[in-house]
């Protein structure tokens, strides 16, 4: 299926994402003179809320209090401070996050190494266009935010970005396959071996997705983590078979030897049910579910969602049902 090609419209500036800047944010510049007001202009008629203070005592102060989204900090006219300033945010935990652009007044290898040491996320060489510093200023934004809503144990991205990016391809009318996958019997290993070893799974299924997509997959497909041991892949339709398959073969090489010699060579462990009575729980599997937009229209998140989930459960009957139990995965074939 042809992508569709969205017509650019001339009236609004280069470089910004005009979807994502829904409510006003907040850009403290500190330093600039007014020689640049083009740059804070362009700034503020993409959408961005200005709050410019001079080169002088109590800016950190100020800072503080503000709390702005993001910082640009001229070293033109404020010298050694920015950097200074940078080191004192980004010891603070209640700025660390906030990301930092140094602008330099000419190109200078130390002092671009000097402001990257001190923690700013970016810099700039004067002269640059205002379409530039605004693009570099969404960026800034944008990967502070899949910092902050990204899985702290795999560091992928979460339930956010996940809904963004499939919506994204929903619009844009591209080939899309949203494959959810599910852990089997994890929770038995967890409470068994605890949770560092619980963990080490979670990493090792990441580290087998990423490999999935980056072996099979096209540019722009992505793992995703929910949460626990649910993941999502959003993929190009095309690859879902090949990435599927990865997955599962290799996911069912692995694991076995995550377990206790003794387990292993059972192929399960006995844990205690919700009864308190014995029960065995085969080695881990992994189910996929695969809904795609090859043969019917997605047109909602909750839709995909839903049809995603019903599919995952299938996966996981169709393994329960093996003799040997395996990984398994369906892709959704349905019409309408």
């Amino acid at each position: 299926m042809a992508s569709q090609v969205v017509p650019l419209d001339l009236r609004k500036p280069l470089g910004i994402d005009y979807r994502r800047i829904c409510e006003p944010r907040t850009l403290l510049v500190a330093g600039i003179s007014d020689n640049h007001q083009e740059y804070l202009d362009h700034l503020a008629d993409v959408g961005y809320v200005i709050d410019t203070q001079p080169a002088q005592k109590g800016l950190q102060e100020h800072i503080l209090r503000s709390v702005p989204n993001i910082l640009i900090l001229d070293m033109d006219g404020l010298g050694e401070r920015a950097l200074r300033i940078t080191e004192a945010l980004k010891e603070n935990p209640m700025t660390y996050t906030m990301p930092i652009t140094i602008i330099i007044g000419q190109k200078n290898l130390e002092g671009e190494i000097k402001a990257l040491e001190a923690g700013a996320e970016d810099y700039l060489n004067k002269p640059f266009a205002p379409e530039i510093l605004a693009a570099r200023v969404e960026t800034a934004l944008r990967r502070n935010t899949r910092l902050q809503i990204s899985n702290p144990l795999t560091g992928l991205p979460g339930s956010i970005y996940i809904e963004e990016q499939i919506m994204r391809r929903v619009e844009a009318d591209l080939p899309l396959a949203v494959c959810y996958a599910d852990l089997d019997n994890f929770k038995a290993f967890n409470d068994k071996y605890g949770y560092a070893r619980g963990d080490n799974i979670i990493r090792i299924t990441a580290t087998i997705l990423n490999e999935s997509v980056v072996m099979y997959g096209h540019k722009g497909d992505f793992v995703g983590h929910i949460g626990g041991d649910d993941f999502i892949l959003v993929v190009d339709y095309h690859c879902a078979d090949s990435i599927c398959a990865y997955i599962t073969n290799s996911f069912d090489t692995l694991i076995p030897f995550q377990y206790d010699e003794d387990d292993m060579a059972r192929g399960y462990i006995e844990a205690k049910s919700r009864q308190h009575q014995s029960v065995q729980f085969p080695v881990m599997t992994i189910s996929i579910g695969v809904v795609t937009n090859q043969h019917r229209r997605l047109d909602t998140f909750l839709k995909i969602s839903e049809l995603s989930a019903e599919m995952k459960e299938y996966a996981k009957s169709i393994s329960k049902d093996q003799s040997v139990r395996k990984s398994s995965f369906r892709i959704d074939q349905r019409t309408g």
